[in-house]
């Protein structure tokens, strides 16, 4: 499949992005509001800033009371995105715990209680071999996102346990045409509209809403420790799969696709060699070679680690031309935050160094995300790659929270120590 291009040839955000104008509520990380302003705050104090009292107000603004009316509940709205980021604040301001570890609590229950009914929708799809949606497991939508949200707890949780086990199902699953068991029926559009255009469905491998999502969390959470059975045959059957379908540009760089109609890769080499590529950002090359990059670090593949490295180079040297607007998501923000996270893992200097240059090699246009944007398109995203007076991308300080595990990029961390036991699921048997 050729990605859609806008007027001019340059490439467009990525299919499922969200359209401007979304929902405005104060709970929710994709616009501005309450909730993100708390988040940029907490992220601030972890930079070492005097932040705590504005933390607070912040803090207070966003929860005091908080709504009856919480939107459709994902890893960015909601409690899940409450307890996101309740966590980053107490972790980078422990001071303030007494004050807001009841509403962590309460926001974790209920993020517990979604999880649990979406699982159970999730596998009785599965039983009845239903085709997948995208908001069943998506990280912008779904379970993935939910994993995310349960991979920030500290020690070990059954619910990331049953949310791990239920991707690996997922992944071991399949229609008995070769399609994975990610694959949806349905239009990659965020509104799924055109759905005359897609007739037989598709599998993305992004990583928001594709199987690059799943990849990373897989990856996080095993290098965490987690155990769930047949989790790195998963893993493996995921990067199987972006293998298989990895092009190459006209100098041998690797890329991928965002998305394919047809489960086969295309054996013609000509049809791996085009320089019509999708978008380097992170909802682009860069999140699907950072996903890439954490498969190979969780099973000690340095194959797969040069791959991401080669990828996520090219992106930032050969596409820097493709990007329209700012944000984290499909913007130059993100794409740098995302290759500082790859050559950090890697010691690279050659990708650190083009991240680093990437906002200067862009037009201004691309540098300035919605002012009415959340985390992933506006502004205030944009803010939390860099401290203030800093015009430089940078990662979060050593002893600061990882603002961006919600978006899986975050490295693998030592937990603290804990006096229970390693978490392993030995029994695969689900509840009726």
């Amino acid at each position: 499949m050729s990605r859609p291009r806008t007027p001019g040839g340059a490439a467009m955000k990525s299919l499922g992005c969200p359209r401007p104008g979304g929902t405005r509520h104060p709970e929710t990380l994709l616009s501005a509001g309450p909730l993100t302003a708390a988040l940029d705050r907490a992220v601030r104090v972890g930079q070492h800033e005097n932040e705590a009292d504005r933390l607070r107000s912040a803090l207070d603004e966003a929860l005091f009371p908080l709504s009856d009316d919480v939107p459709a509940a994902s890893a960015f709205s909601g409690d899940p995105a409450v307890a996101a980021v309740l966590r980053v604040a107490l972790a980078n301001a422990p001071q303030l715990r007494h004050r807001y570890q009841g509403y962590l609590d309460l926001a974790d229950a209920r993020l517990d209680d979604i999880v649990h009914s979406r699982l159970q929708a999730a596998r009785r799809r599965l039983h009845r071999r239903i085709p997948a949606e995208r908001a069943e497991f998506s990280l912008r939508e779904g379970l993935v996102g939910f994993g995310a949200c349960l991979l920030q707890r500290p020690g070990p949780d059954p619910m990331l346990v049953e949310v791990l086990a239920y991707l690996v199902e997922l992944v071991l699953s399949s229609d008995g045409a070769s399609r994975p068991g990610w694959w949806v029926h349905h239009s990659p559009l965020d509104d799924l509209s055109e759905a005359a255009e897609w007739p037989a469905g598709h599998a993305c491998f992004t990583l928001p809403d594709g199987s690059a999502g799943i990849m990373a969390l897989l990856a996080l959470a095993r290098l965490r420790g987690v155990r769930v059975p047949h989790l790195d045959s998963a893993l493996r059957a995921v990067v199987a799969w972006h293998r298989a379908h990895q092009r190459t540009d006209e100098r041998g760089r690797p890329h991928w696709p965002e998305a394919v109609t047809e489960p086969h890769p295309d054996p013609r080499p000509s049809a791996h060699r085009e320089g019509n590529v999708q978008g380097p950002g992170w909802c682009g090359n860069l999140g699907i070679a950072r996903a890439v990059q954490l498969a190979g670090l969780a099973l000690g593949d340095p194959g797969l680690r040069r791959t991401a490295v080669a990828a996520a180079h090219a992106a930032l040297t050969r596409d820097a031309h493709l990007f329209e607007t700012g944000g984290i998501c499909h913007g130059p923000h993100g794409a740098a935050f995302t290759a500082l996270r790859i050559a950090a893992d890697e010691g690279s200097l050659p990708l650190a160094d083009a991240a680093a240059e990437l906002l200067s090699a862009v037009c201004p246009d691309a540098r300035i995300g919605d002012v009415h944007g959340g985390l992933l398109d506006g502004s205030v995203g944009e803010r939390l790659t860099r401290p203030p007076g800093n015009p430089r991308i940078v990662l979060p300080p050593a002893g600061a929270a990882p603002w961006d595990s919600l978006l899986l990029l975050a490295p693998h961390r030592t937990p603290r120590a804990d006096p229970r036991p390693a978490l392993t699921r030995t029994d695969t048997r689900r509840p009726n």
